[in-house]
């Protein structure tokens, strides 16, 4: 496999992960689920906050980047409160 061969297959999955991100993310909307949007972060930064959602969040909660979906508006608020 050459250099142009590896670099399009990173991009296909990329582009896959986000196909399946942003079709996630339309079925927890419609299904009441509540959107809150960070600024973009470093991987150090979303590691203190992925550590903080796992020890606070009780109801559900995904992730994609910058956007983070709750099942429950408070927790969406709580979480909101602290990192916006």
């Amino acid at each position: 496999m050459n250099i142009q061969d590896e670099y399009m297959e990173q991009v296909s999955k990329q582009m896959a992960q986000d196909i399946d991100a942003e079709v996630m993310h339309g079925v927890l909307k419609d299904c009441g689920w509540h959107e809150v949007v960070l600024k973009r972060m470093h991987k150090p930064e979303k590691r203190i906050i992925e550590q903080w959602a796992n020890d606070r969040i009780k109801n559900g909660v995904w992730t994609y980047g910058p956007v983070w979906m709750f099942k429950d508006s408070k927790e969406a608020n709580w979480f909101a409160l602290r990192w916006l």
